[in-house]
């Protein structure tokens, strides 16, 4: 291992391989913040879609209550 590190070719390799090391470690962070800002965002949606049907709801059943 270490002869081949010797000649440039080896260092070339080693510095690109760190390089696709730390690349791959952040596009993975980065896919996975905005796979978990997303997922916050639609149960948000989610529960206010559900808040306003229970609201409509009671609104329907107040009025028919009235009649």
């Amino acid at each position: 291992m270490f002869r081949i590190l010797k000649n440039d070719q080896g260092f070339l390799l080693l510095t690109a391989m760190i390089f696709l090391f730390f690349v791959t470690n952040l596009m993975i962070a980065a896919s996975t913040a905005y796979d978990s800002y997303y997922r916050a965002y639609d149960d948000l949606r989610i529960a206010a879609i559900d808040q306003t049907k229970l609201v409509l709801e009671t609104i329907q059943v107040e009025s028919t209550d009235t009649n």
